[in-house]
């Protein structure tokens, strides 16, 4: 049993108290792909669909691949009467799904469970058509927060488990939290011939004190006017890049 089957744990419940967060990436999704639309997507490992409403405005046809069972079912409910919906078991790194039969490949909240992402890319890049695009999001371990402990603590920036609290789940549940370092996530690309587009940074205000204290219209404008700059810096808990399936030329 995963933590995502664990009867005990809500993934809808977990994103009640995460609105920002979910707009943060809804905002970043519609600015990455803006006035792009494809006919076929792959969200792979979905959970129970959160991005699916956002992501069948760009979308004909959607197909959420999520390996654990009980996610699959709470997404038939929570995405009930979505029309050109196919929901699927399968393994991120080696699913069942045809060789170049997607435009669209979407990877949210996927690599952080993903300490080694190649044979993941690499399986995303046999899925893509040629050209097609990948939208990838990875924890950043090189986060303002976390340079300015180091610079406190004069330790490292660490790649430790980006939750604390689910420390006990992976020792019980042997599933890893990790965060990625954004050169590392960059290069890993370049080898799985994948081209970065554009890069965001997504969730630059994830403190309780924060939320507590800013209103959610006025969090909301931060958030989404400083995405693009902040990117360059990698600023923020979590980056979205937009990439394109691109192949070598063979020499003659």
């Amino acid at each position: 049993m995963t933590h995502y089957d664990d009867p005990r744990f809500s993934y809808p419940k977990y994103w009640l108290s995460r609105q920002y967060e979910h707009q943060s990436e809804v905002t970043a999704i519609s600015k990455l792909l803006k006035s792009l639309r494809f006919n076929k997507v792959y969200d792979l490992g979905g959970g129970y669909g959160r991005l699916i409403p956002t992501l069948s405005q760009f979308s004909h046809h959607i197909t959420l691949v999520e390996p654990s069972a009980k996610q699959r079912q709470v997404a038939r409910r929570f995405l009930k009467g979505q029309p050109n919906l196919n929901i699927t078991s399968g393994n991120i790194q080696r699913t069942t799904l045809p060789r170049t039969s997607a435009d669209l490949v979407v990877l949210v909240r996927v690599l952080h469970h993903l300490p080694n992402p190649t044979p993941a890319l690499l399986e995303i890049h046999r899925l893509l058509k040629p050209g097609g695009h990948l939208l990838l999001e990875f924890a950043n371990s090189y986060h303002f927060m976390s340079r300015v402990k180091s610079l406190i603590t004069g330790l490292p920036v660490s790649t430790a488990p980006i939750e604390k609290r689910s420390l006990a789940n992976i020792r019980r549940h042997t599933i890893p939290f990790v965060n990625h370092y954004p050169q590392s996530i960059l290069n890993t690309l370049s080898l799985c011939n994948f081209k970065p587009l554009r890069l965001l940074s997504v969730s630059n205000f994830r403190s309780p004190t924060v939320k507590r204290f800013i209103p959610p219209p006025i969090l909301n404008y931060l958030e989404s006017i400083s995405q693009s700059p902040l990117a360059k810096v990698y600023f923020g808990p979590s980056i979205f890049i937009l990439c394109k399936r691109v192949d070598k030329q063979s020499t003659p």
